[in-house]
């Protein structure tokens, strides 16, 4: 009978580590399926291919920052959380932004304005931010001057 109690106990185990989720590639600021996941005090370089008429572009995480399309930026300043995202190409940039809190399950949309051409944009917030998530990343023809 001990013996049966030992062996089911391993057996028990190995099952419930094999039914836990895998830890979320948001933890490890890398790109998944199109979407680029980062945590505070992150810094990613990333590619972005397609072309500039709206439609979602394929994201890559580019090695050497002075290669990249995009840098971006996710700090904790002063109480507040801070994204800055560096547009390097000659398109209007938009894209879209979900942030996980502390305490609340999910990802919540939250709202960005798109990044002109060869030009940085800022978000911030007021609270703690556990996780950045951001997609559907697209070119447009740069804007007529008014």
């Amino acid at each position: 009978m001990k013996s049966r109690i030992v062996f089911l106990i391993p057996c028990l185990c190995c099952t419930a580590l094999a039914q836990q989720p895998a830890a979320p590639p948001a933890q490890t600021g890398h790109i998944v399926n199109n979407v680029v996941f980062m945590s505070p005090g992150e810094k990613i370089a990333v590619n972005l291919a397609g072309p500039a008429d709206g439609t979602a572009l394929s994201v890559t995480e580019e090695p050497d920052a002075k290669k990249a399309t995009l840098l971006l930026s996710f700090e904790r300043e002063k109480g507040m959380m801070l994204f800055t995202i560096q547009n390097r190409t000659k398109y209007r940039l938009t894209y879209e932004a979900g942030i996980r809190v502390p305490k609340r399950d999910g990802l919540y949309k939250t709202s960005v304005v798109p990044v002109e051409p060869s030009l940085s944009s800022f978000e911030s917030w007021p609270f703690p931010i556990d996780q950045l998530a951001l997609k559907n990343f697209s070119f447009s023809e740069k804007p007529a001057s008014r």
